[in-house]
């Protein structure tokens, strides 16, 4: 990596300093093969979460709305010959401090829509991009956990285009000596990209229908919607809604938590942890966002985890989840899915399964039920919802029925990819046009050295 500049994201939270050896030990050998290393420390930089409001797209083309320490990282990434995330390895995915930089990379791919590898993705907004390694932490040893992470890095790389990619995970409390040796061994490796099959072996199966939960006196469920578009109605709030308000016709219990900015402040966090411990049933509904949860989902899943893991917890709640994706392929979610279900078990929750739906702008926020509803029927995904409020309603898991229901596409797949990338595409087009921005001022590269 000879007179390479390198810029390395710090995503450790202020409560990781057990990881600042990995973190010596990784930039040492970042410069010891001829780096310049740039170090963004994110936890101590003033940097809101993305909005999903799509204005770097639409209004200020290749940049993020928000004049924050967002768009310096951004700009210093995109001219890197190499850009390396650092983070601990939390349930499989990044921590929120470098989750919430991740959701704000939207602003360095294009909007337009194009088929790769029969997947859906956005092509490349930059003719030059840097290499992509991503370095995890775990302070215990779990397997399927490193898996996850390492698809994840894959899957960014699938969405960043970078030239090549690697991604490690070391164990906290290694030896330098073992730590250098395997950062050094990122430094020329290229990672095989995780594509269709690849993606979708991390999925979570069907929970077994027998696994039944005697209900109790916790018959009172819990939605928490992650979508960060909270001024507006959104497909997480549609699809859990429905779910939310089926139960609520079977005699539940429900209540609804949308999560905003003030779960960063100990009001939010305490009223956060005050809804899940009065739940028997916590559904999370989310869209996909940079190939996992946004970061408001994973800051919520770090304060949940954190009241637990000191003991307070009353009851072991059920866990569910409906995820979206922009993209019209279920396995696009298949990492998201496997995040939850690490999340639940390695927070003492009962992994009562989950949804996973692809094409969520067809959903649109609105109603599923809403008479004369814009967009593609949602047949599928009513029916889907219904099974499931059913199930869990009675003490059972999602039903697999309903998980292979809600997958199904109103066209033969091959027809639906390809009409879905042109609609997507020409939606964008027509959004920025509004607001008097040209195709190719669309495709900006405000970054560009």
């Amino acid at each position: 990596m000879e007179k390479k500049n390198v810029v390395l994201l710090d995503g450790a939270g202020a409560a990781d300093e057990d990881l600042r050896v990995a973190r010596e030990v990784l930039c040492q050998v970042l410069r010891d093969s001829g780096a310049e290393v740039e170090v963004f420390t994110l936890r101590k930089m003033r940097l809101a979460h993305c909005l999903g409001c799509f204005n770097c797209w639409i209004k200020t083309p290749g940049m993020c709305v928000e004049s924050d320490a967002g768009r310096e990282v951004a700009k210093a990434v995109i001219r890197s010959d190499a850009t390396v995330l650092f983070t601990p390895v939390t349930f499989g995915g990044y921590s929120p401090e470098l989750k919430k930089m991740m959701d704000h990379f939207i602003q360095l791919i294009s909007p337009l829509f194009e088929i790769e590898h029969g997947e859906m993705h956005h092509p490349p907004r930059y003719d030059r991009r840097p290499r992509l390694m991503v370095a995890g932490v775990q302070r215990e040893c779990r397997p399927k956990e490193e898996r996850i992470f390492k698809t994840l890095a894959g899957r960014n790389a699938i969405n960043l285009h970078p030239p090549s990619y690697a991604a490690e995970v070391v164990q906290c409390g290694e030896s330098e000596e073992e730590l250098r040796r395997q950062f050094e061994g990122m430094l020329t490796r290229s990672d095989e990209l995780p594509y269709g099959e690849i993606a979708a072996s991390i999925m979570p199966a069907a929970v077994a229908a027998d696994s039944l939960i005697e209900l109790r006196n916790t018959r009172r469920a819990l939605l928490i919607v992650g979508s960060p578009k909270t001024n507006e109605p959104s497909t997480s709030g549609a699809l859990g809604g429905f779910l939310l308000a089926e139960l609520d016709r079977k005699g539940w219990e429900v209540e609804t938590l949308t999560l905003r900015a003030k779960l960063n402040q100990p009001e939010g966090e305490n009223e956060l942890a005050a809804a899940v411990e009065r739940a028997g049933l916590v559904v999370l509904a989310f869209p996909l966002y940079a190939d996992a949860l946004p970061y408001l989902m994973t800051k919520a899943m770090a304060v949940i985890a954190e009241r637990r893991r000191a003991g307070r917890v009353t009851s072991p709640e059920r866990l569910a989840a409906i995820v979206n994706s922009g993209f019209p392929e279920t396995h696009q979610n298949a990492v998201a899915m496997a995040i939850c279900l690490e999340f639940a078990l390695q927070c003492g929750f009962t992994w009562a399964g989950g949804l996973a739906f692809g094409g969520g702008g067809m959903i649109g926020g609105h109603p599923l039920t809403e008479a004369n509803r814009p967009g593609p029927p949602v047949k599928q995904a009513v029916e889907a919802l219904e099974m499931t409020a059913a199930a869990l309603a009675n003490g059972l898991p999602v039903p697999g029925e309903a998980i292979n229901i809600i997958a199904r596409k109103p066209l033969p797949f091959a027809v639906w990819n390809r009409l879905y990338a042109f609609m997507a595409s020409r939606s964008f087009k027509k959004l920025a046009a509004k607001n008097g921005i040209a195709k190719e001022k669309l495709l900006a590269q405000p970054y560009a050295a």
